[in-house]
Formats: C-alpha cells, sequence, structure tokens
C-alpha cells in the first residue's frame, strides 16, 4: 500500500500520542511493522513532519522519587524484603528454566512422533466377544505385569559367569515367547473352562535401562531416544496381539528408576522419565486399535480396582533396605499404604504390586497381599560380581475372581530355545539401523 504524505502524517501523529503499538497501527494502515518501525526513528518519510511527541524517560529506568532518609528503619525493613523476594524470584526462575528444558523435550518428542508414528493395524478377532456365562464356567479377569525387562541392556556371557547371555534381540524372543506363553495357558489349557473377557497389564517401569550409571553408551542402540523407540514398538506388537482374544485390554504404565533424568529420585515430575516416552510410544503404535486402552498417569504410583479388588502398582525402588535385606522395607511399606489406603475413597487395596528387586516374591499379611514381579534378564556384570545374584527371567501372570480375588497365578519362564537364532515374528524398525 502507498503511503500518501497526508497518511504519514496521521501514522506520527498515532505514535506521539502513545496510544498504539506499531503492531496495531501497522494493522490499521494495512502496512508491515517494519514499515511502522523506519517511520518512527526516521529512517523513512523524515521529510513529513508530525508532532513534537513528549519526551520518554530511558526504558528500564525507575521514576525520581523524593529524597529519603537512608537511617530510616521502616525503610531498611522494606529492602530487605524486596532483596529477598527478589532472590526468590530469580530462584523460581531458574528452576522453572531448568524444569520447562527438561519436561517440554518429552512432551515436543511425543508431539513430533504422532506424526511419525504409523499405528499398527488390527488383528482379526480370534473369538467371539463375551456375553454370558454358560453353565459351569468360570469368568476372571486376566492380570499380566510386566516390569525390568531392561530391553537395550546387553549382557554377554563372559561377563556373569555364563549365566546370561541378552540383549534387544533376545527380549523380543523373550517377548514372542510370553505372548505365546499368555494365549496357550489362557485359550487352551484353562478353557474352556475359563473365560476372559479382559486383560490388565500392569506396566511398572525399567523398561529401559535409561542414563544412570552410563547405561546409554552400553546399550543397543547407544542413543536413549532410539532405545525408547524400540521398546515402545516391541510393547505396542504384544499389545497387538494379546487385543483379538480379549473384549478389552487395559494398560498401565508407572515409571521405575533406571528411567529417571535427574540425579536422584525427586518424586516430581514422574512423566520426566524415558519409561514414559516408552509408554508414550507403545500408545501411538496400538491407536487405532480400538480394544487397547492406555493409562499413563503423571504419578509413581497408581491404584486401580479389577472385580472390585483394589491394586496398588508400583516400581519398588524407593523401598528402604534393613542390613541389605528389601522384605523388611517392603513389609513396612505395604503396612504404611493400607494405613493411607483406609483414609482414602474408593475400594481397599488388597494386592500390592512391585519390581525392582529383580526376584519374585509374595508377602501375604491378614488383609493384603505382595506380588513382587521377576525380571527379564537374570543376572549381569553387578548382580553377578556385587552379590551373587542370578534369577531365572520370569514375569507374573494370574487370573482375579470378583469372589475370591487372585486365585491362580502362572510365573511365565521367558528363556526360549530359539534365542540364538533370533526373533521369529516381530520386527522392529530400528533393527534395520544395527543389521
Amino acid at each position: 500500500m502507498k503511503l500518501t504524505k497526508a497518511k504519514v502524517k496521521k501514522i506520527k501523529q498515532l505514535l506521539a500520542e502513545d496510544k498504539l503499538t506499531q503492531p496495531q497501527i501497522a494493522k490499521k494502515f494495512k502496512i508491515s511493522r517494519s514499515t511502522v518501525s523506519d517511520i518512527a526513528t526516521g529512517r523513512a518519510h523524515a521529510d513529513v513532519k508530525g508532532p513534537k511527541a513528549p519526551p520518554k524517560r530511558p526504558a528500564g529506568q525507575r521514576a525520581k522519587i523524593a529524597e529519603i532518609d537512608p537511617t530510616n528503619e521502616r525503610i531498611l525493613e522494606l529492602e530487605g524484603e524486596v532483596l529477598h523476594l527478589r532472590d526468590e524470584r530469580n530462584l523460581a526462575r531458574r528452576q522453572l528454566k531448568t524444569a520447562v528444558k527438561s519436561q517440554g523435550l518429552f512432551q515436543a518428542v511425543v508431539e513430533e512422533m504422532t506424526d511419525i508414528v504409523t499405528p499398527f493395524k488390527a488383528l482379526p478377532k480370534a473369538r467371539k466377544p463375551y456375553t454370558k456365562p454358560k453353565k459351569g464356567e468360570v469368568i476372571e479377569h486376566l492380570a499380566l505385569h510386566i516390569s525390568d525387562g531392561h530391553h537395550d541392556q546387553i549382557v554377554t556371557p563372559e561377563e556373569c559367569g555364563g549365566l546370561e547371555c541378552y540383549d534387544f534381540p533376545i527380549s523380543i524372543c523373550r517377548a514372542e515367547n510370553l505372548v505365546d506363553t499368555v494365549l496357550k495357558w489362557t485359550q487352551q489349557t484353562l478353557a474352556p473352562q475359563f473365560q476372559f473377557p479382559a486383560i490388565t497389564v500392569f506396566a511398572y517401569g525399567d523398561h529401559t535401562s535409561g542414563e544412570i550409571h552410563g547405561h546409554t553408551n552400553r546399550s543397543y542402540f547407544k542413543n536413549a531416544f532410539k532405545n525408547c523407540y524400540a521398546i515402545g514398538q516391541l510393547h505396542a506388537l504384544m499389545y497387538r496381539d494379546l487385543a483379538p482374544y480379549f473384549d478389552t485390554v487395559n494398560v498401565l504404565y508407572v515409571p521405575g528408576n533406571h528411567g529417571r533424568r535427574s540425579f536422584k529420585k525427586d518424586y516430581h515430575g514422574a512423566h520426566d522419565n524415558w519409561d514414559y516416552m516408552v509408554a508414550k510410544n507403545a500408545e501411538l503404535y496400538c491407536r487405532d486399535i480400538d480394544n487397547i486402552h492406555f493409562t499413563i498417569p503423571n504419578a509413581f504410583s497408581a491404584n486401580i480396582d479389577i472385580l472390585g479388588h483394589g491394586f496398588c502398582v508400583f516400581h519398588g525402588d524407593d523401598v528402604r533396605s534393613q542390613m541389605g535385606i528389601p522384605w523388611y522395607g517392603l513389609e513396612r511399606r505395604q503396612r504404611r499404604i493400607m494405613a493411607l489406603n483406609r483414609a482414602q475413597a474408593g475400594p481397599p487395596i488388597r494386592y500390592y504390586c512391585c519390581g525392582h528387586f529383580h526376584k519374585p516374591a509374595s508377602i501375604t499379611e491378614m488383609d493384603g497381599e505382595l506380588l513382587v514381579n521377576g525380571p527379564w534378564v537374570a543376572t549381569d556384570s553387578y548382580a553377578y560380581n556385587s552379590i551373587a545374584a542370578c534369577t531365572e527371567p520370569t514375569q507374573l501372570l494370574h487370573g482375579v475372581n470378583e469372589r475370591y480375588g487372585i486365585t491362580w497365578r502362572l510365573p511365565i519362564k521367558l528363556r526360549c530355545d530359539y534365542e540364538s537364532r533370533g526373533p521369529r515374528r516381530y520386527k522392529i524398525d530400528m533393527m534395520e539401523e544395527i543389521g
């Protein structure tokens, strides 16, 4: 738009009045913001005289105030408060900036992944939807526990006395075996007497070894983002394969300690954790499968109700040991959660589920039970050399009955006879980079 001298003069009048901002003036005259700035500074249309603007005090300077008595106690007190508040403000700004950089990074990556991840197509239904129980049928809810996968960890036989060989392809083999065992047990061994309309997957952390202890440099993909992307895709493949056999697949994720990004666990920002990236990636891959539902709370523990029985799910890393033995700490943790639960609304908690210790166990109280899940990896250089520990890799599967609570339970052994040959059916995108 060509500016006449009259319009330039009007613009200078508005600039002098200081009632409209430069962008507002630019919009009013349908010109660019830079053109208004050039007129204001005299770089353009300097020959057009405008009204003389009142002098402005330099930006950032305070108006002069009357002389004060520097010995006035009240003034000294107020100045001290101002300095204290300024220090608190600066500290809060630094903390907020750090938190935004950290947590905002994951949120930005998840938003970007939404456009990158191609969701899986739902497999054909393998059973008819559940309607009413037939005579003699037992209707239960299925629960699968997944924790301590450390899927990106590499363990060589040389570093642990030949007791374990583990890496990402082997963890894929064990994932295939886990799904196959779940389906064989529920759809063949227990059928037709048992029916399982729904399954809930408790995924409570340490799916990746994360950044702590320098694990990233020793991980399979040597990159934390790639590790989580691949692990999330692996989890999604498992849920996709389970979905045809159940009317509903509920997946609950809470983070573990290996995925944390802070030096120590600070109990704030559970989503600031690499396990969160695994969970969100799995959710993105399954977003087109209607009967899979994800719950990923920004919390380190979660309570869930199954057929009237309460389950409290947490990773277990914050349980304190006594004389190096965690079981006393687990008992204390269980009793305290039970006491807190009595003060909370909702169904009472009967079962407390955790992992972390790489040692499956069950501790029973009068009105509750603690279930400790096993690991995917039998041992590693730390466990073998530091505490001489080795455990058969297992994950827990059990039924939940409306009347009796947990009835049967099956610790699924993950090792399979084809681990040395590699996965049979699961293909992960990132594997192409490794070859």
